[in-house]
């Protein structure tokens, strides 16, 4: 009996610290399912504005990935202007959610993360994230 009770005082700690191991990664885990969620809907919303400009020029403001705001004067189709696009450079960019946008100012085509849009206009659309 005192054994049994000597191996369950030394086991004890162990099941302590990995039931709040399990606890702290099911937590992580939830997290990041929520902020994949909100990754998503963020996502429809830009592609569903961007579907109601029916091929017309908007304005976008969304944060750089170093930090700064960049503002286009874009479309989503605008052919002539996207050369390289459909090269495994940006497919990649693509399966990681960057959307494209074509920047007029500049003729040439931008990659964008959905969640780090700022802003969007496009006539009566206008819309702050």
């Amino acid at each position: 009996m005192t054994d049994q009770l000597l191996i369950a005082a030394c086991v004890a700690p162990y099941v302590v610290v990995l039931a709040t191991f399990l606890l702290i990664e099911k937590n992580k885990q939830n997290k990041q399912n929520k902020q994949m969620h909100i990754h998503e809907q963020t996502a429809k919303k830009i592609d569903a504005l961007i579907e109601k400009t029916k091929g017309k020029f908007f304005t976008l403001t969304f944060i750089k990935q170093d930090g700064t705001l960049r503002t286009i004067n874009g479309k989503d189709k605008y052919n002539r202007l996207i050369v390289g696009t459909g090269s495994p450079a940006t497919d990649a960019l693509k399966a990681k959610g960057y959307k494209n946008a074509v920047n007029r100012n500049r003729e040439t085509w931008v990659s964008f993360m959905p969640e780090k849009v700022v802003e969007f206009k496009c006539g009566a659309i206008h819309e702050t994230f």
